[in-house]
């Protein structure tokens, strides 16, 4: 019975195991073939097909995606009259900072290295240089808020191109310069993740050149010319190649004023205007310096008045000792003024930089140095703004444009290093106040810690227009009962209260100073030296660093001998 039954159960056999190798098979194309759904573009793009009323957009015209150097942003553009509207502050941050916006008075400036343009929203009108001009569109259009700016305007001053291209709708914004390049093979995908089962952005023509923005494994990200951005196989791309890209933009540079010597400058604090018959004795004393800048100026009121305590006497004695003589302007005793409200309203700022061009012209000054310092993150755009257009009064009449700017520490990055030396002919560091009143014990500047600072500014700073700001004093710290409390001293006094207390200063390896500490009826006293010993220490940076000079704070803190060191190096 049962061998009469085998031929039977074979065929089920046979048609059972077919059905599973079929199976089988299919199972495994599912896994291992490439997926070919088509993404959707809309989708990918997060724009709306043109006609549809599913979204309720603010924006003035069709909106737009944007595409800046293969990135897609997540601010939208939009398209008014077939030109493209883009928001400043995509602008700003991708391809020209120089763009400036007065939210308060309405008007878009811009600031070229010798001549200024203006212009409001709205208009095709603008002004370039005071000469009045009409533009082929609406300049700039203020939406919701925030200002749009047309790019035809936009590529006036930058060294970019852009597209438009439709369904779905989106500019795409080259910058200029050299970038890696891959061609694509036959059948060569963009694939919106790096596997095969990725939906498919784009099917590439056979030599399509792809901007590669990143290089893996099997897989390359790479972006088209159309604005898709995604990912495509190593092996369906030709090789890496680099080429640059000329759009034959032509950017106006700026002219510096520099001095065929290294800078020996040192601040002199003029509290009143009896200080300035010193200016002889202070010139006998500071032996070798170059450059005085005389603290005369100060931030007076909300309409950006100066005050000051200027003397064309003291300027003459100066010149006579072959001293130039860069006064300064600050902020730090403006009692009825906020800086910040100051420069961000144009009217206000223009009226602060005319007032200090004239007295520069008015006393014969050689330059003037800034020195603000009650800035936040808030006014830094308006601040590298009131520096550009003062650097265009400063250039026209020859007079040195200097700013002060202090220790990059988070806090303080906000200040657009990079534009402000750019724009000034020396940026000096302030980089003192490592340790202060309220910190833990340390030094004032330890060597170190200089040295970083010196490298972090030179990022955004040529060195030859970097001039290192050093310390005439210290910081006396006490600690009693667990509350530590300090005082700021001068070289002289701190030597005068070692001596008196019978302590010795010895090398501290972690600061690169001479260091003391001792206690004292229940006292523990600690102090880190600014003696020649640090100044020397200090002029070595400036010397290997190749930087513009010194300059040091202040006048009149120092001990005798500081002159001889720093001459000794700038000689």
């Amino acid at each position: 019975m049962k061998k009469k039954n085998i031929p039977k159960i074979i065929p089920i056999l046979g048609t059972v195991g077919a059905l599973i190798i079929i199976i089988l098979m299919f199972v495994l194309f599912a896994r291992y073939a490439p997926s070919n759904t088509k993404a959707d573009l809309y989708d990918y793009f997060g724009v709306l097909a043109s006609g549809d009323a599913s979204g309720d957009s603010p924006l003035p015209g069709e909106e737009a995606a944007i595409v800046a150097d293969g990135e897609l942003l997540e601010e939208k553009a939009f398209i008014s009259n077939e030109q493209p509207y883009v928001n400043i502050a995509v602008i700003q941050e991708r391809f020209n900072d120089h763009f400036y916006w007065d939210d308060h008075e309405k008007l878009l400036l811009y600031a070229l290295p010798s001549r200024m343009i203006r212009t409001g929203a709205g208009t095709a009108l603008y002004s370039d240089g005071g000469e009045n001009n009409e533009f082929s569109c609406v300049i700039a259009k203020y939406v919701s808020g925030a200002l749009y700016i047309s790019m035809d305007f936009v590529k006036n001053y930058t060294d970019i191109d852009y597209q438009i291209y439709e369904a779905p709708d989106r500019i795409v914004i080259r910058s200029a310069g050299t970038f890696t390049y891959v061609d694509a093979k036959k059948n060569a995908k963009i694939r919106v993740k790096g596997g095969i089962k990725s939906d498919i952005l784009k099917e590439c023509e056979k030599g399509e050149k792809l901007t590669v923005i990143e290089e893996l494994d099997k897989w390359v990200k790479v972006s088209s010319r159309d604005g898709l951005t995604g990912y495509i196989k190593t092996s369906a791309v030709s090789d890496s190649y680099e080429e640059e890209s000329d759009s034959g933009f032509d950017a106006e540079q700026y002219e510096t004023i520099s001095r065929d010597h290294t800078i020996n400058m040192t601040w002199h604090y003029v509290g009143n205007a009896s200080v300035n018959s010193q200016i002889s004795s202070t010139l006998s004393e500071a032996d070798g310096i170059n450059v005085i800048s005389p603290t005369w100026f100060y931030l007076d009121d909300a309409e950006g008045n100066i005050s000051g305590t200027a003397s064309r006497d003291y300027v003459d004695k100066a010149h006579a000792k072959d001293v130039e003589v860069w006064g300064e302007v600050n902020d730090i005793d403006s009692e009825d003024a906020d800086v910040g409200d100051v420069l961000t309203h144009t009217s206000t700022r223009e009226h602060l930089e005319s007032q200090m061009l004239a007295y520069a012209i008015e006393y014969g000054m050689d330059g003037v140095n800034i020195d603000f310092e009650n800035l936040d993150a808030g006014v830094g755009d308006s601040y590298i703004e009131f520096i550009r257009e003062l650097s265009i009064l400063t250039h026209k009449n020859g007079i040195v444009l200097s700013v002060c700017v202090p220790v990059s520490i988070g806090i303080t990055d906000f200040m657009n290093r990079e534009g402000l030396g750019e724009a000034c002919d020396y940026v000096c560091l302030m980089a003192y106040d490592e340790h202060y009143d309220g910190s833990e014990p340390g030094s004032v500047a330890s060597v170190s810690w200089v040295s970083e600072a010196i490298d972090k500014t030179l990022e955004d700073v040529p060195p030859e227009k970097l001039v290192l700001g050093v310390p005439f004093y210290t910081r006396l710290y006490k600690t009693e009962g667990g509350e530590v409390s300090s005082s700021a001293m001068s070289m002289g006094a701190v030597s005068s209260f070692l001596e008196e207390k019978g302590a010795e200063a010895s090398y501290d390896a972690e600061s690169g100073q001479q260091y003391a500490e001792f206690s004292d009826d229940g006292i523990f006293y600690q102090v880190w030296l600014e003696d020649a010993f640090s100044m020397e220490e200090r002029m070595k940076l400036i010397i290997s660093k190749g930087l513009a000079g010194v300059a040091s704070w202040r006048v009149g803190l120092e001990t005798e001998d500081i002159w001889g060191v720093l001459g000794s190096y700038l000689d």
